[in-house]
């Protein structure tokens, strides 16, 4: 399995079950959110690394995106900041994931600005919170 894979399957292991938003977690984009308050965890990007890379492995920066959405009548920004910090701590308490042989560390690049839109006289926000994993394969397989 592509480590990116291996990585995916443990951030999203690892948010299930947060206070704020529970087991209401989906992986991929264009996942309808019928629970909220909710998160989406996205891949992005797999770019090479500026690090080492040398003929026996790799570095590279996956960009996970995690998106906090809620539907609230009260403010929105102080739920998503809610699930911001619970959604931190949670990726932050073991930089290497627990892939120690593959993961090199967990890098927060930053909050987008929080969305909100208005459904029905309820307020819909939602924000992206990015995460770069830095991690390491073989030059000649990327699942190992």
């Amino acid at each position: 399995m592509h480590h990116a894979e291996t990585i995916m399957q443990t951030l999203f292991a690892q948010l299930q079950n947060l206070t704020a938003t529970g087991t209401n977690v989906e992986r991929g984009r264009g996942q309808p959110v019928t629970v909220t308050p909710a998160l989406t965890l996205e891949q992005g990007a797999d770019q090479l690394s500026d690090g080492v890379n040398n003929t026996a492995f790799i570095d590279r920066l996956l960009n996970v995106r995690v998106i906090a959405h809620v539907k609230t009548g009260a403010q929105f920004d102080t739920e998503l900041n809610q699930i911001r910090q619970e959604v931190f701590i949670a990726l932050m308490a073991d930089r290497t994931q627990g892939l120690s042989s593959i993961v090199l560390d967990t890098i927060p690049t930053g909050d987008d600005d929080p969305e909100l839109s208005v459904e029905i006289d309820q307020k819909v926000g939602r924000q992206v919170m990015n995460f770069d994993i830095k991690y390491r394969h073989s030059l000649t397989n990327p699942g190992a």
